[in-house]
């Protein structure tokens, strides 16, 4: 999967950047509304962000993928 260089608003950077070093995966629900402002449309990205019952840890694909790490 790629990310669409549209998707890597100042909002979403600063969000997967303070998710990744605070741990803070409470806040993926935020990144998915902030993916979403930014055109995001993909139902995998926007689902796995929203979902609480998915084991959010430091490696989330989600979150390597915006930052450039996957």
């Amino acid at each position: 999967m790629t990310v669409d260089p549209a998707w890597l608003t100042s909002d979403v950077l600063a969000l997967a950047r303070g998710i990744y070093a605070e741990r803070a995966f409470d806040r993926m629900p935020i990144l998915a509304d902030a993916l979403q402002d930014a055109g995001c449309d993909n139902e995998d990205v926007l689902t796995h962000c929203r979902d609480a019952s998915a084991p959010h840890v430091r490696g989330c694909w989600v979150v390597d993928l915006v930052l450039g790490m996957a």
